[in-house]
């Protein structure tokens, strides 16, 4: 493909919601150039089957890497210069995919990350540590970024407060070329931060776009202890590696 966008599909077992995502996304990109690539993590089900019927590029897996893995696979066989990362489970909108290309198309940020409306989530008991997480791990992350980085990298990036309101989310747009810069290392989950984490270490442009979501998709498969650790662990070896502290 001749520039354009490419739309990486992280995917496990989503045979169900695969081809009617990729049929709205090329609604969606209709008129465009774009690819579709779908990486299919080791899936159980016909998830590279559903995904090559509906026309999408596909990677597989023989067995689960992890979605970090998928993603980075995704996007080294990329073609477009436009970057978008969604989820396979249908939580996401590939409606939205144009407001989240425009600011980087037309140059008014280096990366978008979709911000949720948790305030239209159910407040089941299910769902109510979900949300409390999300917005404690984006404060947090809004605070290692705009304060504890600078002051590591000796101000090699600038202090100043960058608000990130869903750390957590997977849908995000990036230029290829941008993207090519990061020094991502991720195999699970928290690579949704360390690429917020590694964008503001190189001084990019972040910001925050509504996006929809269909909170009744599935149930997440990320786990708020689990994951949560783990990225947290990884913020620590990246902030301590930036220290001169291996």
């Amino acid at each position: 493909m001749k520039r354009g966008v490419s739309v990486i599909i992280p995917a496990k077992n989503e045979a169900d919601s695969i081809g009617d995502l990729i049929a709205r996304t090329k609604a969606t990109l209709h008129g465009r150039n774009f690819e579709i690539i779908v990486v299919d993590d080791g899936s159980k089900d016909s998830t590279k089957d559903t995904a090559q019927q509906s026309g999408a590029i596909t990677i597989s897996h023989i067995c689960s890497l992890g979605k970090g893995a998928a993603i980075r696979d995704g996007a080294l066989s990329a073609t477009g210069d436009v970057l978008v990362f969604l989820d396979g489970d249908g939580a996401h909108y590939p409606e939205d995919i144009p407001s989240m290309i425009a600011p980087v198309s037309q140059n008014r940020a280096d990366l978008v990350v979709g911000s949720r409306d948790f305030r239209s989530l159910k407040m089941f008991s299910s769902y109510l540590p979900r949300r409390l997480t999300n917005k404690l791990a984006s404060l947090a992350t809004s605070i290692i970024i705009s304060f504890l980085l600078p002051l590591i990298t000796l101000f090699k990036c600038p202090m100043k407060w960058i608000r990130v309101a869903d750390a957590e989310n997977g849908f995000k747009a990036i230029k290829k070329e941008k993207w090519d810069k990061l020094n991502i290392v991720s195999q699970g989950f928290e690579i949704e931060t360390e690429i917020i984490y590694e964008a503001a270490k190189n001084g990019f442009r972040i910001q925050n776009v509504p996006v929809n979501c269909n909170w009744d998709s599935k149930i997440s498969r990320l786990s708020i202890l689990r994951d949560g650790l783990k990225t947290l662990k990884l913020l620590t070896w990246k902030l301590l590696k930036d220290l001169g502290i291996r």
